[in-house]
């Protein structure tokens, strides 16, 4: 019974120390990686004034560089010539409403 404290023991340290050495080695981010981001669609890093970001809750935020949004536009208009919807009349509809 002892030995079996002891191996689960020994083990129980061994494991600490090599948590706590992953902590202390970890790196801290680099001036570039705290100006830019990754876009949340293709995931190249951007500087943080040329994307749109757009939160959904409380806490996580998406961000979109030019290309995805642009790519994400034609794709709308490609399903609204397809199915015959006019986003930009309801689009204009709901800005109406809001305000």
């Amino acid at each position: 019974m002892l030995t079996a404290l002891a191996i689960l023991f020994v083990l129980l340290l061994v494991g600490s120390i090599f948590y706590g050495f992953s902590i202390v080695m970890r790196k801290p981010p680099t001036e570039e990686e705290l100006r830019t981001e990754k876009c949340s669609l293709c995931g190249n890093r951007f500087p943080k004034e040329e994307l749109v970001e757009r939160p959904v809750g409380d806490y996580k935020v998406y961000y979109f560089c030019q290309q995805c949004v642009g790519g994400l536009y034609r794709d709308m208009q490609e399903k609204d010539v397809a199915s015959g919807v006019d986003t930009k009349r309801l689009i204009a509809e709901a800005r109406e409403k809001k305000n």
